[in-house]
């Protein structure tokens, strides 16, 4: 399957990179600039270079990977299905849950597929995990997961990430602890709590830390900051221990504390954190799907409807 990329930034480069290991073909790359997207596609053998109009245009191309700023999404997942192609979209997708359903209705009339890009649930560690976390540690009983940065203020000032839409840490770096604890639980959120920080200057949350109840039972604790030094982790405690994760989103080590006081350390090989939700989305598309059965619409507004409530946004 032909993926051509859509934009040629720094995760631009990565996602490249993780099609080179995956199941699809790195057809092309495409830029506004397209003298942007040449230079780009020079690091690929093989990988043509486009304008937007020339991807969609193109029959060959048979899917896309949104890999520019997050206002643009919208626009371009619509043009991308109205001409035929697949989608796969970086996070977060979309602003709010009535784009989301329009798209993902939009893909279905068209019997396309449309997937959120959340590599959390697709990389090799785990994807390992979920199925042995009940033999390690029980039952889950709750989740923690923070990722976190620290940025110069100054900086965030002049940042595209900082737009009042689908700006801020919440959308910057949120979804990532967000998608992991729904991937773990496995559940409709029931109700949430939130609270963010601000700061003068900027039209959007530097912070956000939510608490989340499923339908389950299970709880979970996640954090997102642009100020906070502290190390990122995912952690899911069960009735027999706990199962820490140094950068969930990407880790290819966890550790398993049993309550016993005995661990043990799980270690697996990963050409790259983006390989396995760019083989979904093409396993997917094959199969004729117009939604991956793990990062489905419904994951999607799990997600969103979190990020989309953060008081005074």
């Amino acid at each position: 399957m032909n993926i051509a990329i859509i934009g040629c930034g720094y995760i631009a480069t990565r996602v490249a990179g993780g099609i080179m290991f995956s199941q699809g073909n790195l057809y092309a790359v495409a830029a506004r600039d397209k003298e942007r997207a040449r230079q780009f596609s020079l690091k690929f053998p093989d990988c043509k270079y486009m304008d937007y109009d020339e991807v969609f245009s193109d029959e060959n191309v048979d899917m896309v990977y949104i890999a520019t700023i997050n206002e643009t999404h919208y626009g371009l997942i619509k043009r991308a299905l109205e001409s035929g192609k697949h989608v796969i979209c970086e996070k977060p997708i979309l602003a709010n849950e009535e784009q989301i359903k329009e798209m993902f209705a939009l893909a279905r009339r068209q019997g396309r597929l449309l997937m959120e890009a959340h590599k959390t649930c697709f990389t090799v560690l785990n994807r390992l995990l979920k199925p042995i976390v009940n033999e390690k540690i029980g039952k889950i009983t709750h989740i923690y997961g923070q990722y976190c940065s620290v940025s110069d203020y100054h900086q965030m000032k002049d940042d595209r990430k900082n737009e009042p839409t689908m700006g801020g840490a919440r959308y910057d770096i949120g979804c990532y602890p967000l998608a992991f604890a729904n991937y773990y639980a496995d559940s409709e959120i029931k109700d949430f709590t939130i609270t963010s920080v601000e700061k003068a200057g900027l039209p959007c949350d530097i912070e956000m830390t939510a608490y989340l109840v499923y339908e389950n039972g299970i709880t979970a604790n996640v954090k997102c900051s642009w100020i906070d030094p502290n190390t990122n982790r995912g952690i899911l405690y069960g009735e027999k221990g706990r199962i820490e994760i140094i950068n969930f989103w990407k880790g290819t080590e966890a550790t398993v504390f049993y309550n016993d006081g005995t661990k043990e350390e799980i270690k697996v090989e990963q050409d790259s954190d983006f390989t396995g939700e760019v083989n979904e989305a093409v396993k997917c598309a094959e199969l004729g799907l117009c939604e991956s059965p793990v990062m489905s619409e419904k994951a999607s507004l799990e997600i969103v409807k979190v990020l989309e409530k953060v008081k005074g946004f």
